[in-house]
């Protein structure tokens, strides 16, 4: 692979996550604003670490479906 589509590769991705974490935080705060918050329990240690699980495991098939094609 040429490295100037390896680098067209890298700034798409970092473009696409980045519109995703924005997304993700627009959602938010979104439902933030809503209503009441008093009655919704804080989002703890062991969610953040079951996300960022979740997120690594996509991840790992992400990586594993492109071995595949090649």
């Amino acid at each position: 692979m040429r490295e100037s589509s390896r680098t067209g590769i890298v700034v798409a991705g970092v473009i696409a996550g980045a519109l995703l974490g924005g997304l993700f935080a627009w959602l938010s705060s979104a439902r933030a604003e809503e209503g009441d918050e008093s009655d919704r329990e804080p989002i703890g240690l062991k969610e953040y670490f079951q996300l960022g699980i979740g997120v690594l495991t996509l991840a790992r098939q992400f990586q594993s479906l492109l071995q595949r094609k090649v």
